[in-house]
């Protein structure tokens, strides 16, 4: 019985032993994976961080596009009602002087012209003398052309920052969509 004691004894342990080695394994294992886990959450806690901070910048950048697309549509608007303006000036002024002072025209509708060729200028319409060879020159072409090219610029440059914003869109996306799919990996 003792033989059988003490064969019981060298197997138990042999058993405490391969038990032991197996928990210090273990233990070793477990803070491998610890220490995996917390570089998992740091990278997870980077990932969302990076994401927060895309996120951020492309609202800025989109707040900043609309402000300056606005600013373009604006001018635009603004160049076209001048252009506008300046190109309903442009027409034949001596003629209406000559049809105001025509017989043919009734002395109410002369009245009205009067008044209507008075409303275009700051000059005194009976003090206006005709003009000795040639006739009224419109003198804001230069300026109606030099508008024309400011609206271009604009429209051009309205043209530039909407590709812009497209891109950068489109980059974010990819930029928030990568994240995303780093965020899931480093969670799994």
């Amino acid at each position: 019985e003792i033989s059988n004691l003490e064969g019981s004894v060298k197997r138990g342990a042999a058993e405490i032993e391969s038990l032991s080695a197996a928990i210090g394994k273990t233990e070793s294992d477990a803070k491998i994976l610890g220490e995996e886990i917390a570089a998992l959450q740091q990278d997870v806690a980077k990932f969302d961080a990076d994401l927060k901070a895309s996120k951020d910048q492309r609202a800025k950048d989109h707040e900043a596009f609309v402000a300056e697309q606005r600013d373009h549509g604006e001018s635009v608007d603004a160049l076209d009602r001048a252009i506008n303006v300046l190109q309903k000036q442009n027409f034949d002024r001596t003629a209406l002087l000559q049809l105001q002072e025509s017989a043919q025209l009734p002395a109410h509708a002369q009245q009205m012209l009067s008044a209507f060729i008075g409303m275009m200028g700051d000059e005194d319409p009976l003090a206006y003398q005709n003009p000795e060879a040639n006739a009224y020159e419109f003198q804001s072409g230069g300026v109606v052309d030099m508008l024309k090219r400011l609206r271009t610029e604009f429209v051009s440059k309205r043209g530039e920052i909407e590709k812009e914003e497209m891109s950068s869109q489109h980059a974010h996306g990819m930029l928030a969509q990568d994240l995303a799919s780093s965020l899931e990996t480093a969670q799994e």
